[in-house]
C-alpha cells in the first residue's frame, strides 16, 4: 500500500511532461502581403490566397501579416482590389521558400488601365475677317481675310502631350475676272494658324499641289483651272483639351504684313473665286497611325467689291 504514491507520483510526472512537451512552439515564419497601384503603395480590400501543400489560407485585405509553418508558399491573386485598376502580377514572385523564422512577402501589383489613343476634328465655319459666316456668296473689300475654323480634340491620358500631324486643303477657283490668270502670292506667315487655347506649334509649310511653297512662292491662277492649296502643321497637343484651330487661308488684296498663308494681289471689281476646303489630324496609335480626317466644307464664293 506504501508503494501507490510513489507511482502515482510517477505517473503525473509523465503527464506533466508530456504537456510540457506538447506546448512547445513549433517553426514559425512570417508572411507580409501588400499591393501596389502605378506603383505607389496601395491598401485596401483585395482577395487572394496563400497556399503550401495541405493547407489554405484566404487572405481579403492588405496590407496584412500571417504567421505560418516555414514551408514553400503560393499567393494568387482572387478578385478586388482597387477600383478600375488591373492586376497584373506578383512580385518578387508567387511562389516562394519561408524558412524558420523569417519573412517573405508577397505584393500584388496594379494599374490603371490608360485610355487609347483617338482623335476627332469637325468643320466649324467660315470667317470674313474673323466674324462667322454661312456658306454663300459674299462681296468683300480690300483689306478681307478669309478664314477657316475647326474643333479638334485628342482623346487619351489626360494631360499628356502628343506630337500632331496635321494638314489642311484650300482648293481655290478663278471663276470669273477680267483677265485668263491671277496671280497668287505664298506668306506662309507664322500667325496663319493658330490655337486656342495656345498650342505649341513645332512646324508649318505652305504647299501647292503638295510641292512646298515657301514665303515669296508665286503661283498663277488661270481661269477655271482649280488649285489645291495646302498648309501642313506639326502640334504639341495636350490630350482632352478642346481645340479650336484657326487658319487664315486667304488675304484681299496684298498682306502688307497681315498673317496669313497666301494673298492675292489686286483685283477688279467683280472678280470672282470659289473656296472649298478640309481638314486631317494624323498621331502616332498605340496600334500604328490614327489619321481622322472631315468631309469637305461647304462652298464659300467670295466677289470682289467695287471701291
Amino acid at each position: 500500500m506504501k508503494k501507490k504514491p510513489i507511482a502515482i507520483g510517477l505517473v503525473l510526472v509523465a503527464l506533466i511532461a508530456v504537456f510540457w512537451l506538447s506546448c512547445e512552439p513549433g517553426p514559425q515564419g512570417t508572411i507580409d502581403v501588400k499591393a501596389t497601384l502605378d506603383g505607389a503603395p496601395w491598401t485596401g480590400a483585395v482577395e487572394y490566397t496563400l497556399t503550401r501543400t495541405g493547407q489554405n489560407i484566404t487572405g481579403a485585405s492588405v496590407e496584412k501579416s500571417f504567421n505560418v509553418t516555414p514551408d514553400t508558399w503560393t499567393c494568387a491573386y482572387v478578385s478586388g482590389g482597387p477600383a478600375g485598376a488591373t492586376f497584373v502580377d506578383i512580385t518578387t514572385s508567387a511562389t516562394q521558400a519561408l524558412p524558420d523564422g523569417g519573412t517573405i512577402t508577397f505584393t500584388l501589383n496594379f494599374v490603371t488601365p490608360v485610355p487609347p489613343l483617338g482623335a476627332t476634328i469637325e468643320f466649324v465655319t467660315w470667317t470674313i475677317n474673323g466674324d462667322p459666316v454661312d456658306p454663300g456668296i459674299y462681296q468683300v473689300p480690300p483689306d478681307t481675310i478669309i478664314d477657316i475654323e475647326y474643333k479638334e480634340h485628342i482623346e487619351g491620358p489626360e494631360g499628356e502631350v502628343v506630337t500632331v500631324f496635321q494638314t489642311a486643303w484650300l482648293v481655290i477657283h478663278y471663276v470669273e475676272g477680267e483677265g485668263e490668270m491671277v496671280w497668287l502670292h505664298a506668306v506662309n506667315a507664322d500667325g496663319a494658324v493658330f490655337m486656342t487655347p495656345p498650342a505649341n506649334k513645332l512646324y508649318q509649310m505652305t504647299t501647292v499641289e503638295g510641292v512646298d511653297a515657301p514665303y515669296c512662292t508665286e503661283i498663277p491662277l488661270y481661269k477655271c483651272e482649280p488649285v489645291k492649296l495646302d498648309v501642313e502643321i506639326e502640334w504639341e497637343l495636350e490630350i482632352c483639351t478642346d481645340y479650336t484651330k484657326t487658319i487664315n487661308w486667304l488675304h484681299f488684296a496684298e498682306a502688307n504684313g497681315a498673317p496669313v498663308l497666301f494673298d492675292i494681289l489686286p483685283l477688279p471689281p467683280g472678280t470672282t473665286f470659289t473656296l472649298v476646303s478640309w481638314a486631317r489630324l494624323e498621331l502616332e496609335g498605340d496600334a500604328g497611325p490614327i489619321i481622322v480626317e472631315t468631309e469637305p466644307c461647304p462652298t464659300l464664293t467670295i466677289v470682289i467689291a467695287g471701291p
